[in-house]
């Protein structure tokens, strides 16, 4: 028999990844950027992966296009009743994020389609075309 996986994803030990979830439950989604200016922004760095400086969050603009996505006919969280569709943004700053498609629905997602932040709840960041 398999496992869940946590029902709680906002528990999150990283104390940036947790502040990232908060804001984007308020509706900001936010990446760490260089802090001296470089231009470099990811997600989850904990220095400048360009200059190695240090990085602080900054808010984003929620638009980007899906590089990948898979979609799960197995439920391993309760608020993610299956079948739903994981995309991998590559967001217009650059970092790319696994977040969660939301359909409404609207037809299946392709390489390369617009996306945009439509918000998180429970920790889970969801994306919707553009």
């Amino acid at each position: 028999m398999g496992s869940r996986l946590d029902d709680e994803p906002t528990k999150d030990v990283n104390p940036v990844v947790s502040e990232i979830l908060r804001r984007a439950k308020t509706g900001e989604l936010c990446c760490l950027s260089c802090a001296a200016g470089c231009g470099a922004t990811d997600y989850a760095a904990r220095i400048c992966p360009v200059c190695g400086k240090s990085v602080e969050l900054r808010p984003v603009s929620g638009h980007g296009r899906i590089h990948s996505y898979s979609v799960f006919h197995t439920q391993y969280n309760s608020k993610l009743p299956a079948p739903y569709t994981v995309l991998l943004v590559e967001l217009e700053e650059g970092p790319r994020l696994a977040v969660v498609f939301d359909r409404g629905g609207e037809s299946p997602p392709k390489v390369g389609d617009a996306v945009v932040f439509s918000g998180a709840d429970d920790g889970i960041v969801r994306f919707s075309m553009a």
